[in-house]
């Protein structure tokens, strides 16, 4: 195979050559493109811009008008914001896309599949040391992204810019992405559950949960719409503002007034009445603001698709898959949260709200937000699901995770694979499969077979259980209670014998009527932990380790409180079968047979708070991180959920 050589033994005869554009991403891509080039050669390699004169070997980053660059995309336009072309033309090399956004990515990219950079975390990258770099002589690589917005949030993704650059993740809600990294599809004001403040409510006093402004009510809709139109003058070159309802729990439900519940009963569902007001919305404001999107929920009460009511064109319904079970495909498993609704399972209402929707949205859920950092085992379900998503005609998609702060479960795998999917959504169970073992192998190095076992157990031990996304550590991995005996078989033990007893001869009455075995994930994280710790020496690649098994450390804190518990629950059934006890010697002695079995659980629980400080990772759940609190404020003898 006919290969060019672009560097060898440390030197180069190529320069890059860099598009003159206004575009900062343009100019940032040759500059990084220059500085992976050198770690990856050790070469020096000169920038020049488009008006120098045309040598014969280049690197050409954007569209370089004097080298027909142009031409090599054969229709610029059909590339859209992010598509990209990699084209070798005679011993020079393009790289390039319509945007400044695309040619960054045809930079990283190409640092990707030619010269085998792998971009895993903000804070850890794979970078080869080549003596000889070399590529194939007929590179010819054209990429156009299924989706327009791909949000990957987790939290490497909202505050690197340049990381969401290298991952290809242009959709950034909560925070723009800077321009010389591609910039991204930017929103004006808030990003979800805007209703509340649109709609000025809190002059009301009304809660911004369980709480619906009145949507047929004339005062609400120009209240809106005046504060919509604010909020785009404000935020100029937004692409999104979202309308959408105020946050609920399963049970939430839209206004009841007579006009609303009419139009309950005429749509066949709550979202009827917020389509309806948010096209009113989207009229109003298009001719001012033609190039922005109205964005507006399917969520909770609104996920039924309406009769007879269809958004406008520019209006995007962003459905939320939160009733879903996130052990199964949404598409091969009906078992929903859902006690209120009762409404179609989502396969079914993707295909409706896809036939009404020009431009669809998706709202994905894919950590335990209520524990961060329990292992969540969802990788057999990511690619299913994204399919169905492509395969509905979905265009900005939004996976949420532990946005807050690094976890302690698979965030940086799970991010990674997520770009990945989101990027090509149609990818084989072989290609996602090898993504996942390289990304396994390279951050956790010796350990990665170990890492492998205990993923592959996780997996295996909640097969069969519709897992949510707010599933407590005893709901998915709960220990096994064994029965010893029955209340018929108390010991025959009288008051003397209990005085007379030391803590050594008391302590088989704590397991007398029952005990607890781990679950199968506890002793298997133990054991698959402790020895990828011991294979891996590498400091970089063993902080990993430690990190990653820091969700082990957090799901034996829930088992070694249920242990203490039942223990306690024990050897109060043995003491109350003793007569002539009093009830201030049963606490003395229940106190005494503890203080050393809580005082260690508060120290183990301590330890781990450091430990998960120590590595970057302090949030346990959603809107709780632990160093928002003086320490002497928790109460450590609880599990985690109950520290606050």
């Amino acid at each position: 195979m006919k290969t060019l050589t672009l560097a060898e033994h440390k030197t180069t005869a190529y320069r890059i050559v860099c598009a003159i554009s206004p575009d900062p991403a343009v100019e940032n891509a040759a500059a990084e493109l220059a500085a992976y080039f050198t770690k990856i050669t050790g070469a020096p390699i000169e920038t020049v811009m488009d008006d120098s004169p045309v040598t014969e070997k280049e690197l050409v980053v954007g569209i370089c008008t004097a080298r027909n660059a142009d031409t090599v995309t054969y229709d610029i336009s059909a590339l859209g914001e992010d598509g990209f072309v990699i084209r070798a033309v005679g011993e020079t090399l393009y790289l390039l896309g319509a945007s400044g956004r695309g040619t960054l990515y045809a930079v990283y990219d190409f640092l990707e599949k030619f010269a085998g950079c792998r971009f895993y975390a903000s804070y850890f990258e794979k970078i080869p040391q080549l003596d000889t770099f070399a590529v194939p002589a007929d590179i010819n690589v054209r990429e156009v992204p299924v989706f327009d917005v791909r949000n990957t949030f987790w939290y490497d993704y909202t505050c690197h810019d340049e990381f969401c650059a290298k991952r290809k993740a242009n959709g950034r809600k909560f925070r723009p992405i800077e321009e010389k990294w591609g910039g991204s599809a930017n929103w004006a004001g808030g990003a979800c559950h805007t209703l509340y403040a649109l709609a000025e409510m809190e002059k009301s006093g009304a809660s911004h949960i369980n709480t619906e402004p009145c949507l047929c009510d004339e005062t609400v809709y120009e209240t809106v719409l005046k504060n919509v139109r604010a909020s785009l003058h404000a935020h100029p070159g937004a692409r999104f503002i979202s309308v959408s309802q105020n946050d609920s729990g399963a049970e939430g439900v839209g206004c009841q007034c007579e006009k609303c519940t009419a139009l309950l009963e005429k749509t066949g569902s709550y979202a009827g009445s917020y389509i309806l007001f948010v096209n009113r919305i989207a009229d109003a404001i298009r001719e001012e603001f033609p190039d922005v999107m109205i964005h507006t929920f399917a969520y909770r009460f609104t996920r039924k698709a309406p009769l007879g009511v269809k958004p406008r064109p520019n209006v995007t319904v962003e459905m939320c898959t939160i009733e879903g079970c996130f052990r199964h495909p949404l598409d091969e498993c009906d078992a929903i949260d859902d006690p209120y609704m009762k409404s179609d399972s989502f396969p079914v209402l993707i295909r409706k709200w896809s036939a009404l929707s020009e431009t669809l949205s998706i709202w994905d859920y894919t950590t335990d937000f209520a524990h961060y950092s329990l292992t969540f085992p969802n990788f057999e379900v990511m690619r299913k699901n994204v399919r169905l998503f492509a395969e509905n005609h979905a265009k900005y998609i939004f996976e949420q995770g532990a946005y807050t702060s690094r976890n302690c479960e698979f965030c940086e795998l799970r991010g990674y694979l997520f770009s990945k999917l989101l990027w090509d959504p149609y990818m084989t169970k072989e290609t996602y499969a090898a993504l996942a073992n390289e990304f396994i192998d390279d951050y956790y190095g010796s350990g990665a077979d170990d890492i492998r076992a205990y993923l592959a157990a996780a997996m295996e031990e909640t097969r069969d259980h519709h897992m949510t996304v707010y599933d407590a550590p005893h709901t998915l991995y709960p220990p096994k209670k064994i029965q010893h005996h029955a209340d018929s078989d108390a010991p025959a033990l009288t008051a003397a014998d209990i005085r007379a007893m030391t803590k050594k001869e008391l302590t088989p009455y704590l397991t007398w009527y029952s005990s607890l075995t781990m679950n199968p994930v506890l002793a298997a994280g133990q054991k698959y932990f402790a020895h990828a710790a011991e294979a891996e020496r590498d400091p970089v690649l063993s902080e990993h380790i430690e990190t990653s098994a820091l969700q082990i450390t957090y799901l034996a804190s829930y088992y070694h409180r249920a242990v203490l518990d039942l223990e306690k629950e024990n050897l109060t059934q043995v003491l109350n079968t003793v007569e002539g006890l009093s009830d201030a010697e049963r606490s003395r002695i229940t106190s005494v047979m503890f203080a050393e079995k809580e005082e260690d659980y508060r120290n183990f629980n301590n330890a781990m708070i450091d430990a998960m400080i120590a590595h970057n990772a302090p949030d346990i759940r959603e809107g709780l991180c632990l160093t928002r609190f003086p320490r002497e404020k928790l109460h450590l003898e609880n599990n985690p959920l109950g520290w606050v």
